[in-house]
């Protein structure tokens, strides 16, 4: 079963896409994502999940760089359960695996975007779980 996002944002370095527990960003190929991007995507996702807990997936289909500086990383909203990398070659592996230090949340790479999705509802489905939802 295909499930479609509730909400789809293009703007013009990234597509996201809004799920019920779980985030999807695409980034443009060659674009150069800074500080500013990231805090307009921490943003965005305040807005859709409010209070609710959530995952975000990042798909690197794409290449893309990155000047962030570390603390970029710890602005991570409080509700954000778990952190996935889809990965397409070996070196954005590698540089998923440096990133990984920074990030306080669940951190886990993928080769396809199907298993971080499952990743993701399962664990959903344990947080409401304990939540008693």
């Amino acid at each position: 079963m295909i499930q479609l996002p509730l909400k789809l944002i293009e703007l013009e370095f990234v597509k996201i896409e809004f799920y019920e527990h779980y985030m999807i960003s695409t980034f443009i190929e060659g674009m150069i994502l800074n500080n500013e991007d990231v805090y307009e995507i921490q943003q965005l996702a305040a807005g859709f999940y409010q209070n609710k807990p959530f995952g975000y997936i990042s798909n690197r289909v794409n290449d893309y760089s990155r000047n962030l500086s570390p603390n970029s990383y710890n602005i991570q909203l409080p509700t954000m359960f778990a952190f996935a990398i889809v990965y397409k070659t070996e070196t954005s592996l590698k540089v998923a695996n440096f990133e990984k230090f920074f990030i306080k949340s669940p951190f886990k790479t993928f080769k396809s975007l199907s298993e971080a999705k499952e990743w993701m509802r399962e664990l959903a489905e344990e947080i409401n779980k304990k939540a008693g939802l």
